[in-house]
């Protein structure tokens, strides 16, 4: 479980560069897939990259919501703020699991 939560952390971060930065850079060149794979397969890598987004919101919010506990100063402006930064982060992720599409063998 402990080496989830560094995996989960790396989403997040990586959602928050894709939604945050398509402002600021120009849209990526597309991505070379090097390994090909069957439908089943690629539909199953899918599902295991949303629950792993799920499960790393869930986390996050549970964190939100315990250093709240932890710290009423300034809250719920902080809360709010993580919150916000994970949904976007969350939705960022989604859709690049949902295009997320290597061709078929």
């Amino acid at each position: 479980m402990e080496t989830i939560q560094p995996v989960m952390l790396l989403l997040v971060v990586v959602g928050l560069v894709l939604v945050g930065g398509s402002s600021v850079w120009p849209a990526p060149k597309p991505i070379e897939y090097v390994t090909c794979m069957d439908i089943e397969t690629r539909e199953d890598l899918r599902n295991a990259m949303r629950a792993g987004i799920d499960r790393a919101m869930q986390s996050h919010t549970a964190r939100m919501f315990t250093n709240w506990m932890k710290d009423p100063t300034d809250q719920p402006a902080r809360a709010v703020h993580g919150m916000n930064n994970a949904v976007k982060a969350y939705v960022g992720s989604r859709k690049v699991a949902n295009e997320w599409s290597p061709p078929v063998c």
